[in-house]
């Protein structure tokens, strides 16, 4: 499978980088491709997010996309997804591919309602900002005619995958736990699990890491 990452320089992104089995090939769209881990491959292409004409070229021949941008620290209000999402969009129909996974947070848009406290004060106040960027961009998703799924960890860490995440479409899920808690390597190896599953098309995904699961 030949897959279209956007975000491969950030944390998330390199997780799913190094998540990958042989037999997928990537194409990293990037803006500072000179950040971007080179292996095997591991294709680089340098652009814009607002760039139609180049992200085109970049997915065309893709079979998947896979969006993991977000704000830095330091501009918590930059509108990354605000801009990012209608190019994407716009560059999957142009491409032909309809497979799209964006990396979301628990607590944008309407997952907030599995959020309970404190983490759910936090998400209405100091990450206001960047949550609204995430509901401004992936709500475009809806009625856009393609495949996508948005994945919504909680707090991200960098330690190793766990047995067994939780995995629980928002739409049926209770209240997390009040410091929900995902490592980036469970984030990554649920969006390759989903990546061919339908059931998962047109859904927002929840995902935990253990011992939350248990």
């Amino acid at each position: 499978m030949r897959i279209a990452v956007l975000g491969a320089t950030g944390r998330t992104g390199r997780a799913f980088l190094t998540a990958l089995s042989a037999g997928h090939e990537i194409v990293a769209y990037a803006r500072r491709p000179d950040a971007v881990v080179r292996s095997d491959g591991v294709h680089v292409v340098g652009g814009e997010l607002d760039d139609l004409e180049a992200m085109t070229a970049a997915l065309t021949g893709c079979d998947a996309v896979v969006v993991t941008l977000g704000v830095k620290v330091m501009r918590p209000t930059a509108p990354v997804l605000r801009t990012a999402m209608p190019t994407v969009i716009a560059a999957c129909r142009a491409a032909g591919v309809r497979r799209v996974i964006v990396l979301s947070a628990l607590g944008a848009g309407e997952t907030l309602a599995a959020a309970r406290l404190p983490y759910r004060l936090i998400v209405r106040t100091a990450l206001i900002a960047p949550f609204r960027d995430h509901v401004a961009g992936e709500s475009l998703l809806v009625g856009s005619g393609l495949d996508w799924t948005t994945i919504h960890p909680g707090l991200l860490g960098d330690g190793p995958a766990t047995a067994d995440p939780l995995v629980v479409d928002a739409g049926a899920a209770g209240a997390m736990p009040g410091w929900p808690h995902t490592e980036r390597a469970d984030v990554a190896a649920v969006m390759l699990r989903v990546m061919d599953d339908s059931a998962t098309f047109g859904r927002r995904l929840l995902v935990l890491s253990a011992p939350q699961a248990s």
